[in-house]
């Protein structure tokens, strides 16, 4: 990438993890414990994570959001001749996940506001495609509307809730994770808390909770950190086909760390997404994502929507000249080449998706960025309008 000007040499990433040195320490402590794959420090986080999202929650973490996503998925008996309703608007592991499992997606349009679920594409999915489950996906952390879960509800029909971007929002039942069937994070190197990799299944369902432990670790009975307990029995069944998704204590370490700042990295990000609301109200043709602003929104994505006069990957260049990092959230599922075939439409097709997918651009959005950079890059994007 090329620097931006003598004055401000250092270039933006578009995204960047806050590593502190609280968070190098404890990753060496566990280096040099004697045990660094999944035993007490990913219990402990899975218990300090439930507290923070409150309520009757448990959590497993695992390796990924997309590694929950099929343990949900397979809790439910997810298979071939079910159809499950998916945004088209979403990243490709939500579909994969379901469809590991031999079940079909169907796909849904998007709300223009937001790029959540579409509540009239969900509808008529519900009224003429028999659904049998649906995953709602928080797209940048702006929690799905409650109008939506409950369509789902009345049909009596399962929900899954891909909450990768939304570790900190909330909605009327609490914190996204707190008082749901199951739902779905992610710990990538890119999201508001970072392990690395890593994800977790937080759900209220305690039948579900004991699945998912033994499912990630293959449906074993008992895991090797109990095994291998000075006094424990070697003993252990297969009670599953599950997957091998364990979380590391290694990485379950640095989520410790960040967990315990996570609130003031929260409200960094906040401070940083509305100074991008308040300069981005002066350019012409210019419209965030979400349009109104979510104070009940984790703040993972700085999204706009550009004017149907500019060429993307064009304006992306010259951003990148300027030494700013960009990037697109997401490609819309029906337009994969090897989606094609394997997945449905949704009745009435996803003309909102198709209408806006070569105008969503992301911008930087993490703590590292200074109030100089996002007036950088909104004087930039600016310009090359």
């Amino acid at each position: 990438m090329i620097p931006r000007t003598a004055a401000s040499p250092t270039p933006i990433l578009f995204a960047a993890p806050d590593i502190r040195d609280e968070d190098v320490a404890a990753v060496t402590r566990v280096l040099r414990s004697g045990w660094i794959t999944t035993g007490s420090e990913c219990v402990q986080f899975e218990q300090e994570l439930a507290a923070y999202l409150g309520g009757d929650v448990e959590v497993v973490a695992v390796s990924s959001c997309t590694a929950a996503l099929e343990i949900a998925s397979a809790y439910y008996k997810l298979g071939p001749g079910n159809k499950i309703g998916i945004p088209t608007w979403t990243f490709a592991s939500t579909a994969l996940a379901v469809m590991r499992q031999g079940a079909t997606p169907v796909l849904l349009d998007v709300a223009p506001d937001t790029l959540n679920i579409d509540q009239h594409s969900l509808e008529r999915a519900l009224e003429s495609s028999d659904l049998d489950a649906v995953v709602l996906v928080h797209i940048g952390g702006v929690p799905v509307p409650a109008e939506v879960r409950q369509l789902c509800e009345a049909r009596g029909i399962p929900t899954i809730e891909d909450a990768a971007h939304a570790l900190g929002a909330n909605d009327e039942r609490g914190k996204i994770g707190s008082a749901a069937s199951a739902t779905c994070f992610s710990f990538y190197a890119t999201k508001n808390l970072t392990s690395g990799e890593g994800g977790a299944l937080t759900t209220t369902d305690s039948d579900l909770a004991r699945f998912a432990r033994s499912f990630r670790l293959h449906g074993l009975s008992t895991d090797a950190y109990l095994r291998y307990e000075p006094g424990c029995s070697a003993e252990y069944d297969l009670v599953e086909g599950g997957l091998k998704a364990n979380l590391p204590d290694l990485l379950a370490a640095l989520a410790r760390t960040q967990l315990r700042r996570f609130d003031t990295s929260q409200a960094r990000r906040r401070s940083l997404l509305n100074r991008y609301r308040r300069n981005l109200a002066s350019i012409a043709g210019i419209e965030p994502i979400p349009r109104a602003a979510a104070d009940n929104s984790a703040d993972h994505l700085m999204l706009v929507l550009l004017p149907k006069s500019v060429e993307r990957e064009r304006l992306r260049t010259l951003m990148s000249a300027d030494g700013i990092g960009t990037s697109v959230h997401f490609r819309p599922l029906h337009s994969f080449t090897w989606l094609k075939g394997r997945t449905e439409l949704a009745p009435g097709g996803v003309p909102t998706a198709d209408e806006m997918r070569p105008r969503i651009l992301s911008l930087p959005l993490h703590t590292r960025l200074s109030d100089a950079d996002v007036d950088y890059i909104c004087s930039r994007l600016a310009l090359h309008l």
